[in-house]
């Protein structure tokens, strides 16, 4: 009875270390891969109230003397997170080279791990907050570059590394690095219009140095999770999330980031109608000797301003039918005295920054119409007579 009573309770205090040992190790956070973990269970017993040789462990079983420590390896926990760092959709126009996506890609994981990139072009996805819209377009040489200095501004003449050699982990702001994606927008594209784009991290192993512009080394792309466990092997574990553009527990890391086109939507519109007529009928038709109004109708729907509008009206293809009436050009701009209209001599008129003319060799009506914003319209007229 004795001796099952000094067992019993040194097995309740041992079980107790052993809890303890678990709860601290539970919380602790991150522990290095490859981390060698040792440890040794002591059993002190008596037999007939006379104290016996202390027995220590052994994973195989041991029953005398002291025994040899449990070890097993930390395994590497697998983890890149990736999140855009624009906090609206960034705004482009329409034939701009080098836009701008930028993100930043931290290694959450237990051991300094390199990465590599991917810009990913989507289709026709709705764009999640806080961007917005529908991509309905692809950019173009969509490249992505790592930050030199780890700022957000992006310095094409220093930001020219394409991947991450080493990126630590538990090493705070060290262990996450800036990322941009650089990529050109069509000149067709129009305003509204949205690119949604994905940077997708890959882990690989650490490259041979940590210096920027070091090649990492082979991207991981499977792990041991559906292996036995090795104790004494250290051994890859994905353990990221699914991404916008990934699944999770796959090695890789993704998130959206959207451009949006801002420009002027311009429409241009030419009417035509009769001043007057030989006859002097209260009605004029558009017979020889009648006066034709052309009334030129620039108006901006877009959501940028249109500068530099430069409109060229030339009739000399129609001179045998109809006369250009000298001095007769009349320019109405909201941003020159307040709307008034203009009346432009053939020889040049200039009006605050628009201007206006008449080119008698080429029979061309010139205009020039320095700005408008959203919902403006300018209008440009002159008349002929029908020949």
């Amino acid at each position: 009875m004795k001796l099952r009573t000094t067992v019993r309770l040194t097995g309740a205090l041992l079980a107790g270390a052993l809890l303890s040992l678990f709860s601290a190790n539970t919380f602790a956070a991150n522990t290095a891969a490859g981390t060698s973990v040792s440890n040794l269970a002591t059993v002190n017993y008596s037999v007939n109230s006379v104290a016996q040789t202390a027995i220590g462990s052994s994973s195989t079983g041991n029953s005398s003397g002291a025994g040899t420590p449990t070890t097993f390896l930390v395994d590497d926990k697998l983890v890149l997170t990736v999140l855009h760092q624009d906090a609206a959709d960034v705004n482009v126009t329409p034939g701009q080279t080098g836009a701008i996506l930028v993100f930043k890609v931290t290694n959450t994981g237990n051991a300094t791990q390199g990465v590599t990139f991917t810009a990913l072009q989507t289709s026709g996805v709705t764009a999640t907050s806080p961007f917005t819209g529908t991509d309905n377009f692809d950019t173009t040489s969509a490249q992505v570059f790592v930050s030199k200095n780890n700022t957000t501004t992006y310095v094409p003449a220093n930001d020219t590394a394409t991947s991450i050699p080493q990126l630590p982990a538990n090493a705070g702001a060290s262990s996450s690095a800036i990322v941009f994606i650089v990529t050109n927008i069509p000149a067709a594209q129009v305003d509204a219009d949205v690119a949604v784009l994905a940077l997708r991290a890959q882990v690989a192993a650490a490259g041979g140095a940590s210096t920027y512009g070091t090649a990492p080394g082979a991207n991981i792309t499977t792990d041991d999770s559906a292996n036995a466990w090795t104790p004494g092997t250290q051994q890859n574990i994905f353990a990221d999330a699914a991404g916008t553009d990934d699944v999770a527990k796959d090695g890789i890391s993704s998130s959206r980031d959207a451009y949006l086109v801002k420009s002027a939507k311009l429409t241009i519109t030419k009417t035509s109608s009769v001043v007057s007529d030989p006859t002097g009928d209260a009605t004029p038709h558009a017979i020889p000797g009648a006066v034709i109004k052309y009334t030129i109708t620039v108006a901006n729907a877009g959501t940028t301003a249109a500068t530099g509008i430069t409109l060229a009206d030339s009739i000399a293809t129609q001179t045998t039918n109809i006369t250009y009436q000298a001095n007769s050009i009349k320019l109405t701009d909201p941003n020159v005295s307040g709307g008034a209209t203009q009346s432009c001599l053939d020889s040049g008129s200039t009006f605050t920054s628009d201007t206006c003319s008449f080119t008698s060799g080429t029979n061309t009506v010139n205009a020039l119409i320095n700005s408008l914003t959203n919902g403006q319209t300018a209008t440009v007229t002159f008349n002929v007579t029908i020949n």
